[in-house]
């Protein structure tokens, strides 16, 4: 938890906006605090993010999904995880064929959640919003297998991350009423991400899509398992812009 807390003490207490903000980076740190904590607690499992999946949802019922109420409660961390989570499968599942497959990406021993979509939240702080809010999915459909990925991170800046990053071949950034969006493409030997940003003044959420069902680690090569990511730069956009995923 200490690497996670002094990860987001940046984007949570100083003046500047977040500047290069990384999913990667910050999914990285979860993992590693996580993995020290289940070796110090001697738990036998416990739930983070991210590898390849266990429990496959299909989607024949959507129509009962989309129709149920998401909860409305923020008070406790457990309640605005499972607000959050509601609102983020709602949105990733409009996106998706009615006959793809959600696989939970997990760590090796996780057992996966019941919902693919419930969010991990690693504390680094008190407050309910204190945390690093994360999850990524595998999905598979006639096309092959690609992964959705979604970070929030606390923060009371205004700022988006700057483009110009190495493996760029597009970036722009898009003021909304809800802040300032940052959309970018990247490409990596085989490997197409699109990722998109909002940067509110409470938080900045971050999704992307690539088209490898693999778990995204630093140092390790993703195999290409579909002729493009699972979502296109334009619905991962609507995703960023999905209401209620605010404090």
């Amino acid at each position: 938890m200490e690497e996670v807390r002094s990860l987001l003490t940046a984007y949570v207490t100083e003046d500047e906006p977040p500047i290069g903000l990384s999913g990667a980076a910050v999914l990285a740190a979860a993992r590693r605090s996580r993995r020290q904590h289940l070796l110090t607690a001697a738990v036998a499992v416990a739930v983070i993010v991210l590898a390849l999946g266990l429990a496959v949802v299909v989607l024949p019922h959507r129509g009962g999904v989309a129709n149920a109420p998401c909860p409305t409660a923020s008070d406790t961390r457990a309640a605005l995880v499972d607000r959050l989570s509601c609102a983020v499968g709602r949105a990733v599942r409009s996106l998706l064929p009615p006959d793809a497959q959600i696989t939970r990406l997990t760590v090796p021993g996780e057992t996966p959640p019941a919902d693919p979509f419930h969010l991990i939240a690693d504390p680094a702080g008190d407050a309910p919003r204190d945390a690093l809010f994360h999850m990524g999915v595998r999905v598979t459909d006639a096309r092959g297998s690609g992964s959705v990925y979604l970070v929030i991170v606390p923060s009371p800046n205004s700022g988006g991350p700057p483009c110009k990053e190495p493996e760029e071949i597009l970036c722009r950034t898009e003021p909304t009423p809800q802040g300032l969006l940052w959309l970018s493409t990247l490409s990596s030997g085989d490997i197409l991400t699109h990722r998109v940003a909002l940067a509110t003044p409470e938080a900045v959420v971050q999704f992307w899509s690539n088209n490898s069902g693999v778990l995204d680690r630093a140092g390790v090569r993703l195999p290409k398992q579909r002729p493009e990511p699972t979502l296109t730069l334009d619905q991962v956009r609507r995703l960023a812009l999905t209401p209620g995923l605010g404090f």
